[in-house]
């Protein structure tokens, strides 16, 4: 998937148990404010947790799953935390230094993303993963955003026990960008040709409103 360098290994650990399944994430993060065209507005934050919930709950994930994700505000911390409600172990691939990503991916003033940020690495079964020492230079042709997806992907096929044993699962608001590979459709696409499960995404923009 051209996610190695010749130095760095795209799997940075061994789970602390052999994982049972591996579960991927790709999605939106929670829209700042005025932003033009709604993706991921705040008000569908709890509708979208929901669905999240419901879907891990029918795949039965525990402590004997693996789950990797990113660790942006919206889609990616709402997937961690529900992992870790659940027992698995949660990976964390950064796609850049702490300060850096969390100018650019957790902050937004008025909430809460950076604490819960800082809280849900702070688990015991979390660890996070930095892109930059694990993968190198990238190359040109791709920014760190979809690198890191690739490179969730590599580390599922790497660590799944078996194909069928990779489930990916996305808030996604469904839409044809980001089709080159690292976006939504590419990550959706490679899932499938390993031989994973994909979820029906979650898109936020046609999620109920929660009362």
């Amino acid at each position: 998937m051209g996610v190695q360098s010749s130095e760095n290994e795209p799997v940075p650990a061994t789970p602390q148990t052999p994982a049972r399944r591996v579960i991927i994430f790709s999605g939106h993060m929670i829209d700042a404010p005025g932003r033009a065209t709604p993706r991921f507005p705040p008000e569908k934050e709890e509708a979208a947790r929901r669905r999240i919930a419901e879907q891990l709950d029918a795949w039965e994930v525990g402590k004997e799953d693996l789950a990797i994700s990113g660790a942006a505000r919206g889609g990616d911390l709402l997937f961690a935390e529900e992992c870790t409600a659940r027992g698995a172990e949660a990976w964390l691939f950064l796609p850049r230094p702490v300060e850096a990503f969390l100018t650019e991916s957790v902050r937004l003033p008025g909430t809460r993303w950076e604490e819960r940020f800082h809280a849900l690495c702070a688990q015991p079964r979390v660890r996070r993963f930095f892109q930059h020492e694990h993968l190198g230079k990238g190359a040109d042709e791709l920014d760190v955003h979809a690198r890191n997806n690739l490179w969730i992907i590599e580390a599922a096929r790497a660590l799944a026990p078996s194909p069928d044993a990779i489930y990916a699962l996305l808030v996604w608001d469904e839409k044809p960008t980001g089709d080159g590979p690292g976006g939504t459709s590419d990550f959706v696409s490679r899932v499938q040709k390993l031989g994973g499960k994909v979820a029906p995404p979650i898109n936020p923009t046609t999620l109920p409103m929660q009362p």
